[in-house]
């Protein structure tokens, strides 16, 4: 069931500090006590808004989603809840939920990207992303703030012939 919908945030791809997670920040915010302006950098933390960054073209494709033309534009994102299921569990890897268990998603594993194009930034969450993904209408523009990448198996501590490197990982959200 859903609980709310908005927009995808965390941290700035290009910067250290911040949270290290994503966040779903809901359609309509609410703010207590609050001083308008940006202030010390060194003194705050700071949120984003997060995009896409998924090819389509030959010499880029990256997109395991159906979903196509996403590269650049706001992430939506929802908060479900289960009201009769007390454990959700994301399971990488995975296309279903062990038996017993109920599945609320499937997806793609998905992540910050692993900064060889973005200089020197700290690591973000594993997010298992619907695999029907959408985006934000009045997302705004493209200022490249945070943005999410499907997540590929490099192979070598994990077994070769079980993560075959260069795959995109599926994902599924299971409740019990």
């Amino acid at each position: 069931m859903l609980l709310f919908k908005g927009y995808a945030a965390g941290p700035a791809f290009n910067e250290s500090g911040d949270g290290s997670n994503f966040l779903c920040l809901p359609d309509q915010p609410q703010y207590k006590t609050y001083l308008d302006g940006l202030h010390a950098h060194q003194a705050t933390g700071f949120i984003h808004g997060v995009q896409y960054g998924l090819w389509d073209d030959a010499t880029h494709k990256n997109n395991p989603f159906t979903t196509s033309n996403l590269l650049e534009k706001a992430a939506a994102c929802a908060v479900c809840y289960s009201g009769c299921r007390s454990t959700i569990v994301m399971i990488p890897a995975a296309t279903q939920c062990p038996q017993y268990w109920t599945a609320e998603y499937a997806g793609y594993l998905m992540s910050e990207s692993h900064g060889i194009t973005h200089g020197d930034r700290k690591r973000s969450s594993y997010l298992c992303w619907d695999e029907a993904p959408e985006v934000v209408a009045d997302g705004g523009v493209n200022k490249d703030q945070s943005t999410v990448y499907p997540v590929e198996v490099k192979c070598g501590t994990l077994p070769c012939s079980k993560y075959i490197t260069g795959r995109e990982l599926p994902c599924m959200v299971c409740s019990k």
